[in-house]
């Protein structure tokens, strides 16, 4: 008998070497689904991280963070949209991601990889919410920055992740958590420096024109706002200009985009989003984001993505 060809008698179509091989695969495949599943859930969650990651872990699917994340391209490309705004990431590029951020890997190159730390949302607020909120706006703004090669800025921030790296190693150091505050009040500190003073970006208060601001003012408030309010009227109320003025603005800003089809994108990232959480139902997502009912959100998700929400999670499950 052929030692390579090895059946069992009531199951002829399975060899015991099959049988040894598509065991030692399965176990493979779960080592590897656990790292990747342990990578995202560390980026997304934790109080404080540090990886090396190729990012395209997270799918093509809208990911929340509650956490922080600051990350350094060290090869590769990828575009990424961070709330509505798009960023295309090259080498050196810093990107900032701040707690409650909506963010989607739109696309990535093989070789990407980028070195990143997290931080939570308490060490965030300790730290950030103190230096003014025109200084977290400019971040939401502007996520992305390309380092100059070989300048100080980008020996700084190598030098940076070197020290998140090392910290992230010190699990039973009796001071780790005082270390990584610091670390992330330190890096915040030097960011807002370079952002004020040296004119390394410009000031967070004078950034753009004054439509400029408006409209990532504009952003900003559906990101706080999308849950309850999806009127035009609304948001040109809080920014204290009419509905029509609104409407210019934000034509002049995208690619013509109306207020009312902006509030659609967000509306339907906020669901996406949702739809990822499989332990909750349609219906509750549906009340959650106060629409009437399952059916009127069905009806509504689908004339913006072409699919309906059961379907939508299907493909995430696959």
């Amino acid at each position: 008998m052929n030692h390579l060809s090895i059946v069992f008698t009531k199951t002829p179509r399975l060899s015991i070497i099959g049988t040894f091989i598509s065991l030692q695969s399965s176990f493979y495949i779960y080592i590897i689904c656990k790292k990747l599943m342990d990578e995202i859930f560390s980026l997304k969650s934790r109080h404080y991280y540090y990886a090396e990651t190729h990012l395209n872990t997270f799918g093509n699917f809208p990911c929340r963070t509650d956490c922080g994340v600051v990350f350094l391209c060290t090869s590769g490309e990828a575009v990424i949209n961070i709330g509505l705004v798009e960023c295309r990431i090259t080498k050196d590029v810093e990107t900032v991601i701040l707690p409650g951020t909506t963010f989607t890997i739109i696309e990535s190159s093989e070789d990407f990889l980028a070195k990143a730390f997290t931080f939570s949302k308490e060490i965030y607020d300790y730290t950030v919410l103190r230096l003014g909120i025109s200084f977290s706006r400019y971040l939401i703004n502007a996520p992305s920055y390309l380092l100059s090669n070989n300048s100080d800025f980008l020996k700084n921030a190598k030098l940076c992740m070197e020290t998140a790296a090392l910290i992230h190693k010190e699990k039973d150091n009796d001071f780790v958590l005082l270390l990584q505050r610091n670390f992330v009040q330190n890096y915040f500190l030097y960011l807002y420096d370079k952002c004020k003073y040296q004119g390394r970006f410009e000031h967070p208060e004078n950034q753009g024109t004054r439509k400029q601001r408006q409209f990532y003012t504009f952003l900003s408030l559906l990101d706080s706002h999308i849950v309850e309010e999806r009127s035009v009227t609304f948001y040109a109320e809080k920014l204290c200009i009419t509905p029509r003025y609104l409407r210019k603005i934000t034509e002049r800003t995208t690619t013509g985009e109306s207020p009312k089809e902006l509030i659609d994108k967000r509306l339907v990232l906020e669901i996406k989003v949702r739809l990822q959480n499989l332990d909750i139902s349609i219906q509750e997502i549906a009340d959650e984001l106060n629409f009437p009912d399952q059916s009127y959100l069905s009806r509504y998700f689908k004339l913006h993505t072409g699919i309906s929400p059961s379907m939508y999670r299907n493909q995430i499950k696959s």
